[in-house]
């Protein structure tokens, strides 16, 4: 049954990644040797019916990785790999891979943990990379954690043998060393078997008419390997704070934030429940990074009052991020979870997930060591603004004639009221009476019958 699985999986992959390359097409790609539109899937959540404790919960509600499947080696391994943004070095677990099954694999160099080894990654039938370079890992680590197969697209100034995109561009299969994640409307095709597409090879602007060059910025890196934005001002609700550094990172599901930030929520928005008991601080240790991250809980009754903002300011990006406090808070159970995570070690860096790529368009350029950032900005096309005049002049139109109509009834309806009850003119009234006085007359002169 198994075999059966893997085996429908990978013909759905390559199916997809056809269609995938003929959407770039469509869009009018210079050479689709110049990119790879690969589809991704967000890993489930499996806990919205489960009887769970808090850490439990927030645990798992802490990263929903985005995956895509290939082929590994020869016979083929389907395999599930993670996207992993700041690390540069993929990842192989023997969880999910056999080392024995394959006649490709190489050895390269023995470490203590894991070995560097080569492998063949399939793309599709016309696409492979013979010199895949990867740490081959045991089924866990030394912390008895689980190991999981990554692709890392991490930074690094010079060409290494152990990054991903640098060694599909040495191929010829990406014009450019750069890479995107494509969400929700932004994706060059829908398909909801799939949450997204990673671009990898060209900027979206080279393949959609929907992103525009003018509206790309570019901020440095300051060091390699992490996608980190120093920006020039953070502020919560209007108080400068000093920690101005925040990694990107696509597989988190919330955020992570500052010991500074921490305590100013715990002395301002947090303080009247934490003063009425209906707040709860918590903890636990992720299984991803053996970290123990702090959250916090709150009754189900309580109501948020002048919420504060939260905005990021950078100069070279030409934009103030903002991140609503409202939409931090996510029911689950009858409590209220902060969904923003506190290193129990202080940490003085933000780190932004999935909800932050969802709002804004990234491109993270190795060749130069930047990120792009398409901004925002409303435009209205000439059609547009044509079809706006249409229709305010109908509604125009419409709201005079229904004026006038309105008017023409009222005055009819006067009309009417006029001619049912308006009085009779008094001379009608005495020249009737004296026709009545005559008449009377008449009838008293005539002679009587005996």
């Amino acid at each position: 049954m198994k075999k059966w699985y893997n085996f429908l999986s990978t013909i759905n992959l390559i199916l997809i990644y056809s269609f995938g390359i003929s959407t770039i097409k469509s869009f009018g790609l210079r050479n689709t040797n110049e990119s790879l539109l690969i589809y991704f899937i967000k890993e489930k959540s499996k806990t919205s019916n489960e009887i769970i404790s808090e850490e439990d919960y927030m645990k798992s509600l802490m990263f929903k990785e985005i995956y895509s499947i290939f082929n590994i080696g020869s016979p083929k391994q389907n395999i599930k790999f993670y996207y992993e943004m700041n690390e540069i070095a993929s990842s192989i677990s023997q969880e999910f891979y056999f080392p024995k099954r394959s006649t490709t694999l190489k050895l390269i160099e023995n470490k203590k943990n894991s070995n560097i080894s080569q492998e063949l990654f399939i793309f599709d039938e016309n696409k492979k990379l013979d010199d895949f370079i990867f740490y081959l890992k045991g089924k866990f680590d030394s912390n008895k954690q689980k190991n999981f197969n990554s692709l890392g697209l991490g930074y690094i100034k010079n060409d290494s043998k152990f990054s991903f995109i640098s060694n599909v561009h040495k191929k010829g299969y990406i014009y450019k060393k750069v890479f995107s994640f494509l969400f929700g409307d932004d994706a060059f095709s829908d398909n909801r078997a799939y949450d997204g597409q990673i671009l990898i090879g060209s900027y979206p602007h080279d393949i959609s008419p929907y992103f525009n060059e003018l509206d790309l910025n570019f901020i440095s890196l300051k060091d390699e390997e992490k996608w980190i934005i120093e920006f020039d001002s953070v502020k919560y609700n209007d108080q400068e704070l000093k920690d101005k550094s925040a990694k990107l990172d696509v597989n988190l599901n919330i955020m992570i934030g500052p010991e500074q930030f921490r305590k100013k929520l715990i002395s301002s928005l947090f303080y009247e429940f934490i003063e009425n008991g209906k707040y709860q601080e918590h903890s636990f240790i992720s299984d991803k990074d053996g970290q123990t991250y702090l959250f916090y809980t709150f009754d189900n009754n309580i109501r948020l009052k002048n919420i504060p903002n939260l905005s990021f300011f950078s100069k070279a990006l030409n934009e103030t991020f903002k991140i609503n406090i409202a939409t931090l808070f996510r029911k689950f159970k009858e409590k209220y979870y902060f969904n923003v995570l506190f290193s129990k070690t202080p940490k003085n860096i933000w780190v932004f997930g999935q909800q932050f790529f969802n709002t804004y368009n990234f491109v993270f350029d190795l060749d130069e060591g930047k990120i792009g950032y398409y901004k925002i900005i409303i435009k209205y096309s000439g059609m547009f603004i044509t079809l706006l005049c249409i229709i305010l002049s109908a509604a125009l139109f419409g709201f005079c004639y229904l004026r006038a109509y309105l008017q023409v009834s009222k005055e009819k309806n006067q009309n009417q009221n006029r001619q049912m009850y308006y009085p009779i003119r008094k001379e009608y009234m005495n020249q009737q009476k004296e026709v009545n006085k005559e008449i009377k007359n008449e009838k008293d002169d005539k002679p009587k019958k005996e």
